[in-house]
Formats: C-alpha cells, structure tokens, sequence
C-alpha cells in the first residue's frame, strides 16, 4: 500500500478497499451519533414524565456545559490553571443586566455584546500577567475574580446594585418570538451551544488548535516550531471568556434577577471540577462534567450540602483511576480523520509534490517580510555565501561569561560542526542562534540581515530550525500531530478562517498534512504517524524531532547532538541521512560529541571551549590541532 492510499484510508476518504469493505456504521459514525443525539435533545422536554423542573435542571446543565467549554478552552487545551474564571461569567452577566434595565437594550442584542466585553477585559487583564506559568499564574485569577467579585458589591457609580444585585431584567426575544417558556430557554440554550461546539471542534482540528496544544504540551518546543505563544494564550483566554460572558448574558435573562453571591470562588471552583471531571481537552467530556455537577445534586437533594466533599473525593478517585476523565480526548490510533484533515491529496505523484519543500506554499519568506512582519533591514552584504555570522556574541549569566566574544561563519550548502568539551558553551550560543537567550553584545546575521533581537517564532519563520540536546517532542500528542508544528509558522489562516473552514485554511491544512507525511516517511516513520510520541523508543524520538524540524522547510537546520543515545548502526543512517538533507539543499550546524560523526560528515568545524573559539578548519585540521586535544584530554604537566 503507498503512502497516499494510507493516509486515505486512515482519514476515511470513502474510498472503497476490496479486502476490508467498511461498514455503513464505521463510514457514518459520526453523523449517526450526532443525529441521535440531536433527536434525544429535540424530544427531551416533551416526554410525559419530565416537568419543567427537570426541563429546568436540563437548562442549568446547558449554562454550566457552556462555562465548562469556555473554561476546557484555557485549561484543557492550553493547560493554563484559571481559578478566577467565574469573574467573565459575571462580567456578561452584569452587562447584560445593566444595558438592559438602563438603557432597554434587547437581550439578544447584548449576547453577543455580553461575549465581546468579557472577552475584551480578559485581554485587558490577562495581558500583563500571561507569562506567568503553573501556580503564580493561578493565583493571579483568583485575584482578578475576587476583584471582580467585590467590585460587584460595592456597587461603583450605582450601576451594579450592590449586594443586592440587580433585578427586572428582561427576557431574550426572537423575531417576535418572546423567550418566556422553561421549554423556550431550554432550546434557546442548547441551540447556542450547539453552535458554540460546532466552532470549537473546527477549531481543535485546526492550526489553532494544534497551537494550543503545543504550548500546554512544552512551551519552548513550541515556540521553537514557530508559535507564538504569548499570542495563542491571550487567543484562548479570550474566547474562553468571550464565552463565559454568553453564559452570563443567558443565566440572567433566565433568572431575571442577578446578584454577587452567585458569581463566587466557589463557582470557578465547581467550573474546575466539571473540567477535570469530564476530561482535558475534550468537549463531549466538559458536556458531561457539567451534566454531572449539576444533576447529582437533584437526584440526590437530602445530601446536597455535601456535594463539594463528593466533587473532591471523585476528583481523587479520577485522578489515580482515571486521570484522563471520564470521556478523554483520544487521540492515539485516531488517525488523521481524528483531525479534520481537509481536502487530502488523492494519489501518490500528488502527494510527493505537495510534500517537498519546494513545491510548497508553506515556505520561509524570501521577501522583506514574514507573514506581514518587517524583517530587520539588510546590514551586510552575504560574504562568499555565508549564511549565518556571528559577530563577537558573548552571553554573560550575573558574573559568569557563558560564551565570550564568538565568531561563528556558516556556508550555506555545507555541513558545519561546533564541538567541544562539555560545558563549553555550545548549546548556549545555539539558543542565542535561535532566540532563546539575547546576547549581551555583538551581533547575529542571518542571510545578511541582523536577528540578534528577533523572538523564536519570528527566527524560524525566516528559516532556522532546530532541534534539542534533551528531546523536547509534545509527548501526549501523535507523530503526525508533531510533524504538523513544523509549516505552522509558515501558515496565515486564524480563528475565523478555522471556523468557517475558508478556501485558503482548506488548502493551508492540506499542505500542512502532505509536508508532514512527506518528512515523516522520509525518516521512517510513517507507520508510527499515529503513535503517541511519548511512546516511541528514544532512536525514534531523535528522528521524530529532525522530521519536525525539517517540516519547517529551513534555510539553516541546526542539530544538537543529534546522534545522542543512538547505537552505531542508528549513527550510521543518521549520516546517511544528514548527507541526504545537503543534496536536498538544506545547510546543517551542528553540535556533536561523536568524533565519528563529525569527521565522516562536516565540511568545516570549530571548536568551542570555555565560552571561546580556540580553532576552526577542515576535519583533518582540527582532529591533529594541540589545543583541540588539549582542550579534551587535558595538558600534560612538565
């Protein structure tokens, strides 16, 4: 089977297969699970038996199923810890209520006024504060959430009611149809989230997605792959309030009267559990978190008071029993169907071409901009076709000088090697390279243009890639999920285009899955593009890595140690491999420990030791100079 007929029969193409003929269940699973479900929640609240009560308690599931998902966005998909998200609930609650009862502005006119202000102040507040990571970050919106809390009850210019609240609100109105009914405010609800769900799995299927993955997964591999990070967890903070903010817009235009009390810790709390409860990352999981945070109480009223002591223990029990929840998001054996992969080449000559570097549209920019950003203006004319120069870089940490005044020269087209002793500095000045670390002095030239200030994702945009001396991979996410990192720094389709699935993200998602396949086949992993990454052997996860880098379609790939941990016959199809990529047009930098690597391969080399060049040259220079053995093997005494 060729590569193009086993990504279409893993993405459900629908092309038929004589020895294994899909059933009409597995080709429409999806669409008849959806299809049933729709008929369960259309015929709902007309079964005999089920009040408005339990109509009632159906729609509570549907405000706190909505909450979830907008908090599943921050937590689940981006992994960041929000214990202050009930604070955006209120902010769409309290504008809907004040405009309304002010001012006679429609209910359906403020829900999605509702979104766009709490989506507003959570960029206003989360912007200072979104490098913050792990518990400092937390604590942060618990803060921004009791603030918002109090603000509510010291009712600032009368406009919040204090304590009280505000009451007399109005109820939403659609085309003359007034929502007054339990019934009415059930569809109205579902319907909504319905909508909301349509959006947010285009959105997991796409680069966005992807990118929010990426960065709960390992942030610095993430932003070495060309994502902006600072960016896409302001995206989801504010969409993730934007919704919240809807939710707080239809709770009060149901209860008609809202007050502090219900906008509490202890509802970000519960929105925590519902979360946690359903699984990470997982939408059906948060609509079924929520259905349990609510119902259990119902069902069973005379224990009510104890239900955060259950909440607690069952997150307990989850937590060793079951930690990826109650219905995870699975993504091993998923296959790229499980990614919405769109618009798949269709046979095997289609595929190659869209898979090569040069014939792809996700490429490093060759004009003066990336992705609509100025590149630093040209501040050298390329000498004898190096690539990259570095101009007396030093880096010093407090009063240690980790690298001292370096000057490193790349050929383009050629294979050059940084060596030295451990701890001399190498993989320092490579994050300088790269962006990680900004140099105390001197400079970085990249293609004749000055990126010694560029962030990560703007530098491999303009066309370096690397990979890592400790393998940073996004271990719970696929092979093929991890290739797919590579072209995103290269793609311009956002948050609207993923929803609405435009022709330009169709045709930007089809290219992303051809390079990926392409790059992952060429090193031998096409079979495992559906395994975990985490559970590859350590061989693998090295040319896993390369392939990601590769995927970036890089002017300059730079390898640190590369050969690490493979045994000698997985050395030797590594400089096969390496050898390969020059043919291809790549030019390689590399650090490397393993002599028979660096001497079987590069073109040029130069040797780092204490922070300080002590020699460069051909191979067989540098292998017979005294101070490279010197700086290896010690000096011997007199």
């Amino acid at each position: 089977m060729g590569i193009t007929d086993s990504i279409l029969k893993h993405a459900g193409s629908g092309r038929p297969s004589g020895k294994h003929p899909a059933t009409f269940w597995s080709r429409n699973r999806g669409w008849l699970l959806l299809a049933i479900t729709g008929a369960l929640f259309a015929v709902y609240p007309f079964v005999p038996f089920i009040s408005d009560y339990w109509i009632d308690v159906a729609f509570f599931v549907g405000i706190y199923a909505l909450l979830g998902l907008s908090l599943n966005i921050v937590l689940g998909e981006v992994g960041l810890f929000d214990l202050g998200h009930t604070a955006f609930y209120a902010i769409g609650a309290y504008v809907t209520a004040i405009l309304n009862t002010t001012l006679h502005v429609p209910i359906v006119v403020l829900l999605p006024l509702s979104a766009v202000v709490a989506g507003g102040f959570a960029y206003l507040v989360m912007s200072p504060v979104i490098h913050l990571k792990g518990d400092y970050l937390c604590i942060v919106t618990i803060g921004i959430g009791e603030i918002v809390r109090l603000t509510m009850i010291n009712n600032p210019f009368n406009l919040t009611g204090g304590p009280n609240g505000i009451n007399g609100i109005g109820s939403p109105n659609l085309f003359g149809l007034a929502v007054n009914s339990s019934t009415q405010f059930y569809f109205y609800t579902w319907i909504i989230i319905a909508v909301v769900v349509f959006g947010l799995v285009r959105l997991q299927r796409s680069r966005v997605g992807r990118a929010w993955n990426y960065i709960r997964e390992d942030e610095t591999a993430a932003e070495a792959s060309g994502v902006d990070v600072r960016s896409y967890k302001l995206l989801a903070f504010v969409l993730g309030a934007a919704l919240a903010g809807a939710a707080g817009n239809i709770y009060a235009s149901k209860q008609m009267s809202i007050s502090p009390g219900s906008f509490t810790f202890m509802e970000s709390s519960l929105l925590f559990c519902i979360v946690l409860l359903g699984g990470l990352g997982s939408i059906p999981g948060s609509i079924l978190g929520a259905a349990i945070v609510v119902v259990f109480p119902e069902v069973f009223r005379q224990f009510a008071s104890y239900r955060l002591l259950f909440f607690g223990l069952a997150l307990i029990v989850m937590m060793i029993f079951r930690p990826g929840g109650i219905w995870p998001r699975k993504r091993e054996g998923a296959g790229l169907a499980g990614l919405g992969i769109q618009g798949l080449p269709r046979n095997e000559d289609d595929l190659i071409l869209m898979g090569k570097p040069d014939a792809s549209i996700l490429k490093p920019a060759t004009t003066d901009t990336v992705r609509g950003v100025r590149l630093p203006p040209m501040t050298v004319t390329m000498d004898e076709g190096m690539l990259l120069q570095t101009h007396g870089v030093t880096l010093k940490f407090g009063g240690l000088t980790a690298v001292n005044n370096f000057d490193l020269n790349v050929r383009a087209g050629k294979i050059t090697s940084l060596i030295g002793p451990n701890g001399a500095g190498k993989t320092t000045l490579f994050n300088m390279i790269t962006g990680i670390y900004k140099p105390t002095s001197g400079q970085i030239d990249f293609m004749g243009r000055d990126i010694t200030t560029l962030k990560p994702h703007t530098i491999i945009s303009y066309g370096i890639a690397r990979t890592f001396q400790n393998i940073r991979l996004f271990p719970s996410l696929t092979c093929i999920e991890n290739i797919m990192s590579g072209p995103h720094c290269h793609a311009r389709s956002g948050t609207w285009a993923a929803v609405m699935h435009t022709v330009t993200e169709v045709r930007e998602e089809r290219e992303i899955v051809a390079t990926a396949a392409y790059r992952l086949n060429q090193v031998g992993l096409w079979p495992y593009r559906d395994e975990l990454a985490r559970n590859l052997p350590y061989g693998k996860q090295r040319y896993l890595e390369i392939a990601r880098a590769l995927a970036t379609a890089p002017h300059l790939l730079i390898l640190d140690e590369p050969s690490s941990g493979l045994n000698d016959k997985e050395s030797e199809d590594l400089m096969v491999l390496l050898q390969s990529l020059v043919k291809e047009g790549f030019t390689l930098l590399l650090i490397e420990h393993d002599m028979q690597v660096v001497m079987g391969i590069s073109d040029w080399i130069a040797v780092m030791d204490m922070g300080q060049k002590i020699a460069e040259g051909l191979p067989r220079d540098v292998y017979n100079n005294q101070r490279v053995i010197e700086a290896y093997l010690g000096k011997e005494d007199d």
